[in-house]
């Protein structure tokens, strides 16, 4: 260490500034450099809530609730209250549906997806009615007579009705159009009720 300052003055041993001009001497201990904090967690960037599932039959909670559905309002269109009852029913299925699966999902459909989740309602009522008519149509055949008197007993229908039907299902003709008809009812009528019920419980 120099004993002398550059202004002149004699430095005091062990000085780090001259007392005359404040000059620093000797080395000086170099400033720690603040530490910079670590990096914390990138806040994730903001994203849309994933779109609603699409309803179709790949989906499975709309396959579930149409088919439970369906097999609910084919029961019910069975009382023998008026003709006008499957119609008024399937209608009903169709809105049911709907507000099932807003329950069960927590997502509103649209009218275009109401309108297909009760389409595929009215279509599964549909085949489980096929169901059923291909059994009867089998007793018809093996035992036409047991058939028609357990229909009589158990039906509630009346003797007129029964020996409608019984006509209908040895007919394949009429029995080929009330399908079609019964499709057309089955189906447009479940999809008219899904629209409508995607108005009243759905958001658009």
């Amino acid at each position: 260490m120099a004993e002398f300052c550059t202004c002149g003055a004699q430095l005091v041993p062990g000085a780090r500034f001259c007392h005359k001009c404040g000059r620093p001497v000797g080395q000086t201990p170099e400033l720690a450099e603040p530490e910079t904090p670590p990096p914390g967690p990138a806040t994730p960037p903001w994203a849309p809530p994933p779109p609603a599932a699409e309803i179709g039959f790949h989906n499975r909670t709309a396959v579930r609730i149409g088919l439970l559905v369906a097999a609910l309002a084919l029961a019910l269109s069975s009382i023998p209250v008026s003709p006008l009852l499957p119609l008024a029913v399937m209608l009903g299925a169709g809105a049911l549906s709907v507000y099932l699966y807003n329950r069960r999902t927590g997502q509103s459909l649209s009218v275009r997806a109401g309108l297909r989740l009760g389409w595929m309602t009215g279509l599964f009522g549909f085949l489980i009615s096929m169901v059923l008519m291909t059994i009867a149509l089998a007793l018809i055949s093996s035992q036409g007579e047991a058939f028609g008197r357990a229909l009589r007993e158990q039906s509630g229908l009346s003797e007129e009705m029964i020996e409608r039907v019984l006509e209908i299902l040895g007919s394949p003709a009429e029995l080929l159009l009330s399908l079609a008809l019964g499709f057309l009812t089955f189906s447009l009528a479940a999809a008219a009720g899904g629209a409508l019920g995607a108005r009243v419980f759905g958001k658009h």
